[in-house]
């Protein structure tokens, strides 16, 4: 059945004159006037257009007005058209009651009085453009759903519904690829599950009633923003970014929230590679100047806290220049990363080994108790470099000039502290090299 926005009236009369003239008497209303002269193109006419009202005259010749009416209100597609019955003839009470049994809604009697068909019209065409309006609003209201489920199967990123209490009442495609399942699996489940580790035996949703994500949203109406490490139930944890915003109602009372996320995997690992551009030296893969200064300070921080010590110990190789200059650059490359390696192999866990630029190194000792560590340390990176390094077709040796510092007592802040590092090595280096000293032992 076609539909229209202007509101539609159908008039049946077998008479011409009496069409026209409901015609004439129906235009202040704005409607559009279908004219037909016969129960049988009524018939065919209400199955092309939807009438807010039909004006049925009664006397017609072959099928008439009752006839018409039952027929009409037999259908499922227009049984709910008000018809109102024009006549002239029996208004009894037989008569009158039969028209009502048929399907009309009211009688209009002949000869018309305009005002009195011009009321009765009104209401059911008001009926019509609310019920238009209606029908509007619903396919606004459909195309609005279409389209967001549309948009909310194509995002890229994971977006799932919950209610109160945390089980899962939506789910998108792509959040279904990155936990790992398919949508009817994951419905009616608990998001904890995709949150939660539970290898330390506490169960998920009891770590849930204790997060922020159920404290600050479902608990308070809030929203939270984080990075966590969420679960594939095939493939284990990824790294991901989540959005979780609680769905108030006009009462403010939580019914529910919407959890957004993404995963950050290629993003995490280029911000690791550029922690490590930032952080580390390029060439050796050990920590450069910026990270050694953070782990200085950390250290000096927590010997501070602790009451214990910390010792710096500056490295300059002897006669490395001499080296690259006869071998290479390539040659002098391979001989800092071989010496590297084997720095790495003198120091504990917890210290930290930088390359300074060129051919010098630092160390940054974590919580020594006395210089008897240091010692320990300094003798055993000068008997690791004693032996040769193989540079291609080249075995070259390289010894190292060490000074050593320590804090608090040689330095009250990390410039204070490298400096008498720094000291300390050339003093080494100055007395014989392929050796160490102490900051504390130089004459001052």
């Amino acid at each position: 059945m076609e539909t229209n926005s202007k509101v539609k009236i159908l008039v049946v009369d077998d008479r011409p004159e009496n069409l026209l003239a409901m015609d004439k008497l129906l235009k202040p209303l704005g409607a559009e006037v279908h004219k037909v002269d016969s129960g049988e193109k009524a018939l065919s006419e209400v199955l092309a257009h939807h009438f807010a009202v039909i004006l049925l005259d009664v006397q017609m010749p072959g099928m008439d007005g009752f006839e018409t009416a039952t027929l009409l209100h037999s259908n499922k597609q227009t049984d709910n058209i008000p018809i109102i019955f024009v006549t002239a003839i029996n208004k009894d009470h037989n008569y009158v009651a039969k028209g009502y049994q048929s399907g009309a809604v009211d009688y209009l009697p002949k000869p018309i009085v305009p005002e009195i068909l011009l009321g009765k019209v009104k209401v059911f065409l008001q009926l019509e453009e609310q019920r238009l309006a209606l029908e509007d609003v619903t396919k606004e209201l459909r195309w609005i759903s279409r389209k967001n489920k549309l948009l909310l199967d194509c995002a890229g990123e994971g977006i799932v519904g919950l209610d109160k209490a945390g089980n899962i009442t939506f789910i998108n495609p792509t959040a279904c690829e990155l936990l790992g399942g398919a949508e009817e699996s994951f419905l009616n489940t608990h998001i904890s599950q995709f949150l939660f580790d539970t290898t330390n035996d506490k169960p998920a949703i009891d770590q849930w009633l204790e997060s922020d994500i159920y404290r600050e949203c479902l608990e308070k109406g809030g929203t939270l923003k984080q990075s966590t490490g969420l679960i594939n139930i095939r493939q284990g944890t990824f790294p991901a970014e989540f959005n979780i915003a609680a769905i108030v109602n006009g009462r403010n009372s939580v019914q529910g929230a919407v959890f957004v996320f993404q995963d950050i995997t290629e993003r995490k690992q280029m911000e690791d590679q550029l922690l490590r551009m930032a952080k580390y030296d390029s060439l050796t893969g050990l920590a450069n100047r910026t990270l050694f200064r953070e782990f200085l300070q950390s250290s000096m921080d927590r010997s501070d806290r602790y009451h214990k010590n910390t010792a710096v110990m500056f490295l300059d190789l002897d006669h490395f220049k001499e080296i690259n200059d006869q071998l290479g650059h390539d040659a002098g490359d391979q001989l800092l990363s071989s010496v590297a390696n084997r720095l790495e192999s003198c120091i504990r866990k917890v210290d930290l080994i930088a390359r300074l630029g060129g051919d010098e190194f630092a160390v940054v000792l974590d919580d020594v108790k006395n210089s008897d560590d240091a010692r320990t340390v300094a003798n055993k990176i000068l008997s690791v470099l004693k032996e040769p390094h193989e540079l291609g077709d080249a075995s070259k040796k390289v010894g190292t000039s060490i000074g050593i510092a320590f804090y608090p007592d040689n330095g009250r802040d990390a410039d204070g502290l490298i400096k008498a590092a720094d000291e300390a090595m050339y003093v080494a280096k100055n007395e014989g090299r392929n050796d160490f000293r102490f900051y504390s032992d130089l004459k001052h």
